[in-house]
């Protein structure tokens, strides 16, 4: 498998600066949607004390997108969601920071600690790098006790792993682990096949040979003279199924 490019960091700042302009965006719609001032989202989040506080000109550079909103502690972070009354869940989806522990009738998503993982579309051609900003379509929140290092989130596209009980339809998620390299019986994997593209099909070895299957009986196997293999499929969202 070969090593993927280093990104640019350019790139990198791009997509921060992008990032940056749209959580901007998001506090000021907010505050306007509350019809606070920003004197008034000062003043709650002062409701903690100075360790707390954010001031009115420091909350100004926030909505202009001057300062990042990663750039405050983690009090302040939370001071600013419970003035701006914004859910655990919505703060979480929107900045993928961590919270400070919400309060018992909040949002139960804030109890988990979540990472947040780039998804890109199983395309039919190329390797699904992690440099490569373009070909992200969405964020996924995944859970920290499924969470891999290196992983890998890809949505389907196509329905060679659909069966008349579901199995894999388009538009599903799978986490998968790039680590899981070495091909074993049964089990699902995303490879890269010469002539074929990138693709998700389950393994089955009929005497010495190896053939890529399909769920969907629709779909023939394939037997590839030459194979790359990105990683194990280990997790099917939004089924959450363990594979």
């Amino acid at each position: 498998m070969n090593a993927a490019p280093d990104h640019s960091n350019s790139g990198q700042l791009n997509s921060d600066h992008r990032k940056t302009s749209e959580l901007a965006a998001w506090l000021l719609e907010r505050r306007l949607e509350l019809g606070l001032g920003q004197g008034e989202v000062s003043r709650r989040t002062g409701a903690g004390g100075l360790p707390t506080r954010l001031t009115q000109p420091y909350l100004s550079r926030l909505e202009r997108g001057e300062r990042p909103i990663s750039a405050l502690t983690p009090a302040r972070q939370d001071a600013l969601r419970r003035a701006l009354e914004i859910s655990a869940g919505e703060w979480l989806a929107r900045t993928g920071l961590p919270l400070l522990t919400p309060a018992p009738n909040e949002d139960a998503l804030g109890t988990l600690e979540l990472v947040r993982v780039p998804v890109r579309a199983l395309a039919s051609a190329g390797l699904p790098l992690t440099e490569d900003l373009p070909s992200i379509i969405d964020h996924e929140l995944v859970p920290l006790r499924d969470h891999r290092p290196d992983m890998l989130v890809l949505e389907i596209q196509g329905d060679s792993m659909t069966t008349e009980q579901g199995g894999l339809r388009s538009g599903d998620r799978i986490y998968v682990d790039p680590s899981e390299l070495d091909l074993r019986e049964g089990r699902i994997y995303v490879l890269h096949v010469t002539g074929l593209g990138l693709t998700v099909k389950r393994l089955r070895r009929y005497g010495d040979d190896m053939w890529l299957t399909s769920d969907n009986p629709d779909h023939p196997p394939v037997r590839p003279e030459e194979v790359t293999v990105v990683g194990r499929v280990y997790f099917h969202q939004p089924k959450g199924n363990r594979l």
